[in-house]
């Protein structure tokens, strides 16, 4: 690499440290950089997201996975590179961090699509046979080659943890993820015919497949989606099947491609979510093509669109001018090798400038929040008051509906603490595009101090929760109120990569979807960006929160807070301003892991992750009382 991109590169790893590029970070020093990017830029940025064991992960931080793992080196095989260590990456490159012990179980069928694609991959040049481990526990039992396999429809009935066993699915993506793996293991499928069916009953009149959750009336043609459209494409190639109305899904996928070039999930959805994205871009060029149709309608403007989503330190991002990614920067790969034959010349060299932010040192006070938290001590709320004052936070959401003895107490005392009811409202339902029902969706910090009116409007909101409303709906009439009184609106839990793309993005912008995400939950997987890997995709651009899932008192239950916490920036400890920092991009979600050089997880926008480390000694709770 020349003097010239090694310098640039050096500015771009403090870039890579301070800047914010989506949210509104308020109050910063900003100084330019310009540097020129290529396909070697490109390539050097995966390398650079290399650790030390040989497998790949985030930039920026010390883990790798396999959910990051394989990306990277796909990407970098499609440029033409070879993996550096590839015996490394692939024995150290495929564990997941839902395998901890007791960890809540997900995206299993993504998982075994993963590994056997990685294998694939790399068990040649790293001198290693095919060893595809089935289940969430790689407990020796390995998957043979050539083996017939018989395929199982499990209804999910709303669960988030949905059925799991090697040829079981209870969707569109995961009848997708199974066959892709089996059949990359040379495995035969003995009742294909179950898997034409599912899918074809899932088709819409105008060609895009939805992943309707019931199939009794023909499916709704405004909830097809780019993505579960790719996915049925593939399935069916897979299994050897025609695509059934191949023209009409055609027409539906070329739909998708917007004026700019990027391709969105729907063509004519109204949802904040519905924007060109790297992700849908990628799927929408990969089914033209297995459809044979091999092209969008306007190729030089999605190869274009594409070449705008890189950033200077060669990477790209979701969307154009957002943060680069590992996975957006393999999306943008993979569809301009699909696009143009040859994904290094699909790489165009350009000059590109971006603004390197820094917060001022004495601009903000750095305060301690913890959600969820334990509503009280040995059945005292002025016990647990006391406690979490001499733990150094400065405002708890306690899974409660009444926090007005706690409230009390902390201002008796006079501490510099606010109690926020935080229930996780149990009763609540919806319905995700598709219909698929589901629960855990509902988490908010009641406001204090309202008026009777928006008391009232609260009340309202609160009903229509427990209505198993469909997401539009719910929306409307549970999200838009609640946040029009000013709180943060969350979900335990988001149930697909499909849709959370849609719940948080409809809540980008300041509008009405979820506002927040959780970074942090008290389970002993903790980390849940790395448990959901999708959920790295927000940080930054909504505030990432740390949830403890209290079910009693502090006492049992004190170890959440002391795991995980969430930082806000801000004039004042008081709920308006945590809002405010929320809004503004100006929070880090702290976690605890001894496994990092510095104790700590953070995820949070760049600018206020360097702020809060410049910052530390104020803040690190665990090492000494931060009761004052």
């Amino acid at each position: 690499m020349s003097f010239h991109k090694n310098l640039c590169r050096g500015l771009l790893s403090g870039w890579l440290t301070l800047t914010g590029v989506c949210m509104s970070v308020t109050h910063i020093d900003a100084a330019a950089v310009e540097c020129q990017v290529d396909d070697q830029a490109t390539i050097a940025y995966l390398l650079g997201c290399q650790k030390p064991n040989g497998a790949f992960g985030p930039y920026g931080h010390v883990h790798s996975d396999l959910a990051w793992n394989y990306p990277a080196a796909h990407a970098l095989l499609l440029l033409g590179e070879p993996i550096p260590r590839p015996q490394d990456c692939l024995a150290h490159g495929v564990w997941a961090a839902f395998r901890e012990p007791d960890a809540h179980r997900t995206n299993l069928h993504w998982d075994l699509y993963q590994k056997v694609q990685l294998n694939l991959l790399l068990h040649q040049a790293a001198g290693l046979p095919m060893s595809v481990f089935p289940g969430q526990r790689d407990d020796g039992r390995r998957l043979e080659l050539g083996r017939r396999w018989t395929l199982k429809f499990e209804d999910r009935k709303g669960a988030y943890y949905g059925p799991y066993g090697v040829g079981v699915f209870y969707d569109i993506s995961t009848l997708w993820y199974t066959l892709s793996a089996l059949h990359g293991l040379n495995g035969t499928i003995d009742n294909p015919d179950l898997a034409r069916d599912f899918i074809a009953a899932r088709q819409s009149a105008r060609g895009g497949f939805v992943d309707a959750y019931r199939t009794e009336t023909p499916p709704d043609p405004a909830a097809a989606h780019v993505v579960i459209t790719y996915h049925a494409v593939m399935a069916l190639r897979t299994l050897g099947l025609d695509v059934p109305r191949r023209d009409a899904c055609i027409e539906f996928i070329q739909a998708c491609q917007t004026p700019d070039g990027g391709f969105r999930w729907s063509p004519t959805h109204g949802a904040h979510s519905n924007q060109a994205d790297a992700w849908y871009t990628w799927a929408a060029v990969r089914a033209l093509d297995a459809l044979g149709a091999n092209k969008p309608r306007d190729t030089d403007r999605c190869v274009a669109w594409i070449n705008s989503l890189q950033n200077p330190d060669g990477g790209f991002g979701d969307r154009p001018g957002w943060d680069s990614r590992i996975y957006s920067t393999y999306y943008a790969v993979h569809a301009l090798q699909i696009l143009t034959g040859d994904a290094r010349k699909g790489i165009v060299a350009k000059r590109l400038t971006r603004t390197v932010e820094a917060i001022p040192d004495d601009k903000y006070h750095i305060f301690q929040a913890h959600l969820k938290s334990a509503a009280d001590l040995g059945g005292s709320q002025a016990e647990m008051v006391d406690e979490v004052q001499k733990m150094g936070l400065h405002l708890i959401g306690a899974k409660t509906e009444d926090v007005a003895a706690a409230r009390a107490r902390a201002q008796e005392k006079g501490y510099r603490l606010e109690v926020l009811a935080n229930p996780e409202n149990y009763s609540h339902k919806l319905h995700w595009l598709g219909g698929d029902p589901a629960d855990h969706v509902s988490n908010w910090l009641i406001p204090p101090r309202m008026t009777p009116d928006e008391s009232r409007q609260w009340a309202q909101a609160h009903a229509a929760g427990t209505r198993g409303l469909p997401w539009e709906l719910f929306k409307d009439q549970v999200i838009r109120p609640a946040l029009k009184a000013g709180t943060v609106f969350y979900p335990e839990l988001d149930f697909s990569m499909t849709n959370a793309y849609l719940v948080y993005d409809d809540g980008l912008d300041g509008q009405p979807g979820y506002n927040a995400f959780l970074a942090a939950l008290g389970w002993p997987a903790w980390d849940w960006i790395r448990q959901t890997p999708y959920r790295e995709r927000w940080v930054g651009k909504l505030p990432a929160l740390a949830d403890g899932d209290a079910h009693g008192d502090l006492a049992k239950w004190r170890s959440r807070p002391e795991k995980q916490r969430v930082l806000y920036l801000a004039p004042s400890h008081e709920l308006e301003h945590f809002l405010d920092a929320c809004r503004q991009g100006r929070t880090v979600c702290v976690i605890r892991d001894v496994r990092e050089p510095q104790g700590a997880v953070l995820y949070g926008a760049p600018p206020v992750v360097a702020y809060v480390k410049r910052h530390w000694a104020q803040w690190q709770w665990w090492t000494e009382d931060r009761s004052h």
